[in-house]
């Protein structure tokens, strides 16, 4: 699998870039669109979740809550935006399938980048939330790269996973979107916070501990947002579940092309 991602590397980075900026081709704005549509997002969520829920604690303020919850989102959002894509990146490119000899398996890595960049532009919008309502950077924020490894690596298995079965069973996607959109999002402390949450409820601390996406989230806001150490524990597990699960993925990718033609 190492060695098949590093030969296509460069085919990887050309359709990364392709995919980015076939999302914004044919409107005004453009890339602005990039920093319009997660900034208003923010301001809806941060509307209902202070004004209307109050899920903010008394010990932050409006704008620090804001950047808290943007972070959480936009780590996340790497992952659910790239496998919501990944179903159709295989049904949108026959022309890849059947006529051509092309390496298949980099177009839901593709996709990824493509996410990346997007992610990037919200970092930075992070990092300046940083700044101004928090009074600091931290110099932990050199973590963040080595934090969202295994966000990556996840995201590369689930993504090679329904990629291959959404060309088999088109129901797949469906149920893709229930399951991320809904069900792992809210289960995620985007809007919430773990130890809030188990004061109320400590009977859920398995349920959050089974989901890695919590452990990512929360080491990113760790380092970009209070300066702390990432806890290297629950990174670790998070890493070894996502090597397996793109280990896997990737096999099963392999194994299933081998059928797109005859659907296709």
């Amino acid at each position: 699998m190492w060695r098949d991602l590093w030969q296509h590397r460069d085919l990887t980075r050309q359709f990364a870039i392709r995919y980015f900026l076939t999302r914004f081709r044919g409107t005004y704005l453009g890339v602005l669109w990039a920093l319009i549509f997660p900034l208003l997002m923010l301001l809806v969520y941060t509307f209902i979740f202070t004004y209307i829920f109050s899920a903010r604690s008394g010990t932050e303020t409006r704008p620090q809550y804001a950047v808290w919850l943007f972070c959480g989102m936009a780590v996340y959002g790497l992952f659910s935006a790239s496998v919501m894509r990944a179903c159709g990146v295989v049904l949108e490119n026959p022309q890849y399938v059947t006529k051509v000899v092309f390496p298949l398996q980099i177009l839901p890595v593709s996709n990824i980048g493509a996410s990346l960049f997007y992610t990037a532009i919200e970092i930075v919008l992070v990092i300046a939330g940083v700044a101004i309502f928090y009074s600091a950077i931290h110099p932990e924020i050199l973590w963040l790269p080595v934090v969202l490894l295994p966000l990556l690596a996840i995201t590369a298995g689930i993504s090679w996973f329904l990629a291959s079965l959404t060309v088999f069973v088109r129901d797949v996607s469906n149920v893709a979107v229930i399951v991320v959109s809904q069900f792992l999002f809210f289960l995620t402390p985007i809007f919430w916070k773990r130890e809030e949450l188990l004061s109320k409820m400590p009977n859920l601390a398995w349920l959050i501990d089974l989901n890695p996406f919590a452990g990512i989230v929360e080491n990113a806001r760790r380092c970009l947002l209070t300066g702390e150490m990432p806890q290297w524990g629950t990174w670790s597990a998070s890493m070894v579940i996502g090597l397996v699960l793109m280990q896997l993925g990737y096999a099963w990718f392999m194994k299933s092309k081998r059928g797109f033609a005859d659907v296709l």
